[in-house]
């Protein structure tokens, strides 16, 4: 019940928001709004105030905004000649007006995550035990593997990013590192020690534990489940993350054979890494994570909140717009991206379950979505309206009305062949997870130790 109502409230929130945005600088330019509504379908509530008629309606899943001569189809010759009609405007005004529903979820990203930086976010990070060390890093700190590193200088250590922001924070020539080897402690005296060298030549210990399953992605349809622990890959026995690693990044596109432990049982899994686009070179990925041990919470206070949430909302639409430029160049990976309301059902479920501040954390990303996908230039989305206000400026009159309807009706048909593609690659991936859960082979049974 908690997780269909996250749902409700995720959806209904953001285009809300987005409508707001929309009314809020039409208001501004004096475009009459003639209804302003929370929520869809018949009204259970209304008041007019000024020209406005508020609404509260049924389904509470975003709302609307309905301006005078808004729409081509259904406008009146009266309502497009009126001087608070949308259509009326100024180019530039009609591209603001169009701007402020994107904008408005932008400005609501920023505020969710810098709430979620005051109340608290959890921070995952890896155990500070050492896993692999070069000859260069060995000869300047003899660290071994399975050496837990304790403190710094005396500064307690927490987990494996706190070494190196020790490091990096007051980076003396000299330091002293405290480490823990067959229960003992012991101690090593380092000199002109590169920050660097933690994260190049010695790498922490990182088991082949599966810390999350990516929605969508080869292992979530190949069946795999948090916890899961890999122990071969065709004949290539995993002994940590960097083996696992190493394997699915160089076989895109190449059906891998997997031996995964659960528990007491050892399954077959067969997985053909896809192509990871974010990155230049031809990377496979299957959609998993390494386990994080080391857990705790991190708040932060209010000016610091809303600059780290600014700079967060930054970097996450880069990413994104850097994503989308990507797939252009990789068109073969498109289908695999695309996803709709099962997978977004799914995502929050699982959020849900991490806290309200993953929770929040992700209400807004799908928030930066939400302005990033109402931005592409398709007709009867923002981005369309934006294009065609760009071309009234430069043409120095309006596309013809009847011009503007046939766009928009394709930008419609557009849309709703994008949205039953999304709805059949939801379907199709959760099917596909169903039966290979289903269809796991047993392979043996591992003997408990006496």
């Amino acid at each position: 019940m908690i997780t269909i109502i996250a749902i409700l409230f995720l959806i209904g929130i953001l285009v809300f928001v987005h409508e707001l945005g929309h009314f809020i600088v039409a208001r501004l330019n004096r475009v009459k709004v003639e209804k302003f509504s929370f929520g869809f379908g018949p009204k259970l509530l209304s008041w007019t105030i000024g020209e406005t008629e508020y609404r509260i309606s049924l389904i509470p899943l975003g709302g609307y905004v309905k301006m005078l001569g808004e729409n081509p189809d259904e406008a009146s010759n009266d309502e497009i000649l009126d001087k608070r009609s949308f259509k009326q405007k100024h180019w530039w005004q009609k591209a603001l007006i169009a701007f402020g529903g994107p904008f408005a979820n932008f400005l609501f990203a920023i505020l969710i995550l810098a709430l979620t930086y005051i109340i608290g976010i959890k921070i995952y990070d890896i155990a500070p035990v050492v896993g692999r060390i070069s000859e260069e890093a060995y000869t300047a700190i003899p660290l071994e593997s399975e050496d837990r590193i304790v403190t710094v200088d005396g500064v307690p250590i927490t987990g494996w990013t706190s070494i190196i922001q020790e490091w990096v924070t007051k980076s003396p020539d000299k330091r002293q590192v405290a480490f823990i080897r067959d229960n003992d402690t012991l101690f090593a005296q380092t000199e002109n020690f590169s920050y660097e060298l933690w994260l190049s030549d010695i790498k922490p210990y990182v088991p082949a534990i599966i810390g999350n399953v990516y929605y969508g992605l080869p292992a979530y349809q190949a069946g795999m489940k948090k916890g899961d622990t890999i122990v071969k890959i065709e004949d290539t026995e995993i002994h940590d993350w960097y083996d696992l690693q190493g394997i699915i990044k160089n076989n895109a596109d190449r059906p891998l054979h997997f031996v995964v432990q659960r528990g007491d049982e050892l399954l077959e899994m067969d997985i053909t890494p896809q192509i990871n686009i974010e990155l230049d070179e031809n990377s496979g990925i299957i959609g998993i994570s390494q386990i994080l041990e080391q857990e705790y919470i991190e708040s932060f206070s209010v000016p610091k909140s809303f600059k780290y949430a600014f700079l967060t909302t930054i970097d996450i639409i880069g990413r994104y717009y850097s994503g989308l430029f990507k797939l252009v160049q990789h068109p073969s990976q498109v289908g695999k991206s695309v996803g709709g309301p099962i997978m977004i059902a799914s995502l929050t479920s699982q959020q849900v379950k991490e806290g309200i501040s993953a929770y929040l954390s992700f209400l807004a990303m799908i928030s930066i979505i939400f302005m990033i996908v109402n931005l592409l230039p398709i007709p009867i989305l923002d981005g369309g309206m934006i294009i065609f206000s760009i071309i009234e400026g430069i043409k120095g009159k309006p596309l013809k009305l009847s011009t503007q309807a046939v766009l928009q009706r394709i930008g419609g048909v557009v849309l709703l062949f994008i949205m039953i593609y999304a709805f059949y690659n939801d379907i199709s991936r959760s099917v596909g997870r169903y039966f290979s859960l289903r269809s796991s082979n047993t392979t043996t049974t591992i003997e408990k130790p006496k």
